[in-house]
């Protein structure tokens, strides 16, 4: 597996570990492998979905020849977590990318799942166990007047088709306090009116893990929460429960609220794929352009550490550079 055509990417020239065609008849012999491609194909899998999970166990199989009994067939329960976790170690000393071995683990936590709802095993060895983290690319950057000519896409159209005055300010709230406090998408959807300070001057944001921190609302994101609870008070709708409700007044999910930015980025004419981590993504890095200190950022946007807040300084860096080529001319010449 991870020669030509096996489907796993590789970095560089890592050595074979392709298992032998004995392998691959044996596992085609196999009852569970064959019970649980029986298994994914009820279950609607493609073609493609069924051939790379067998290339996965027959790469498993190669890699740990302990699971051969006497070269006669697979014994899948000598695989304890120990050797599951140098399986890991191994895809990553040949090569494989994080995202092959990400990949490679979610089907072999399939077929090692199959085979413990069938009773074969007690427990699965690859729960619980991930790979090495593939830095997910950054999603589009917005420019600072992308993300104006965005967040103000309701206003310039106050009544949507379909909709009503209260859906406009709605929506023109939810994409300020993307832009204008970096929270993230799940977080939107969790908030409630009692998570509003005195005056809405701050929110409480319950992120990833239970930990709750406060953001600042201040500008434009001030101006349009204020202006939703005012249309509700003189709508006779007391401001309780969720921030951001739907028709019925339950919490707008965050398929729908994906859907709203998308929307009114469409009505903005921007060329880019506008998602609410691209208005995250890009406050953000306006705050670092500003020059905002990474930590402050780090505290707004509820990072654990500051690694995952790094992560937005390439996009700084032409910013960086153009104030660097700037020292050497304003620098007073050296004296003799």
């Amino acid at each position: 597996m991870g020669g030509a055509g096996s489907g796993h990417r590789r970095r560089g020239g890592a050595g074979s570990a392709d298992p032998s065609a004995r392998q691959q008849e044996l596992l085609r012999d196999d009852p569970l492998c064959q019970a649980y491609r029986r298994n994914l194909v009820l279950s609607g899998r493609s073609p493609k979905t069924l051939k790379a999970a067998m290339d996965d166990l027959a790469l498993l199989a190669a890699l740990e020849a302990r699971l051969l009994e006497g070269g006669a067939g697979f014994l899948w329960e000598r695989l304890d977590r120990p050797r599951a976790l140098r399986f890991v170690k191994r895809l990553h000393d040949r090569g494989y990318a994080p995202s092959s071995i990400a990949r490679i683990l979610s089907s072999l936590r399939g077929f090692y799942g199959f085979l413990k709802t069938q009773g074969h095993i007690a427990e699965d060895p690859f729960a619980g166990i991930s790979g090495p983290r593939a830095n997910r690319p950054l999603p589009p950057l917005l420019t600072e007047t992308e993300a104006e000519t965005l967040v103000t896409a309701p206003v310039r159209n106050p009544v949507p088709k379909g909709g009503d005055e209260g859906t406009s300010l709605r929506d023109r709230a939810i994409l300020e306090l993307f832009y204008q406090t970096g929270v993230r998408l799940s977080e939107l959807c969790g908030l409630l009116w009692e998570d509003a300070a005195p005056g809405i001057v701050s929110l409480r944001v319950r992120g990833k893990g239970g930990k709750e921190r406060r953001v600042p609302v201040v500008g434009e994101a001030l101006k349009a929460l204020c202006a939703l609870r005012e249309f509700l008070l003189k709508s006779g709708v007391s401001p309780t429960g969720p921030l951001f409700a739907d028709g019925d007044g339950g919490a707008l999910s965050p398929w729908q609220v994906s859907r709203i930015v998308k929307k009114y980025a469409r009505e903005a004419g921007l060329q880019k794929t506008v998602s609410p981590h691209a208005l995250r993504h890009s406050c953000a890095t306006h705050l670092l352009d500003r020059e905002a200190d990474l930590r402050e950022i780090q505290s707004l946007l509820g990072h654990a550490s500051l690694g995952s807040t790094q992560r937005y300084l390439h996009t700084g860096l032409s910013e960086i550079a153009r104030k660097l080529s700037k020292i050497r001319d304003e620098t007073p010449p050296a004296t003799p």
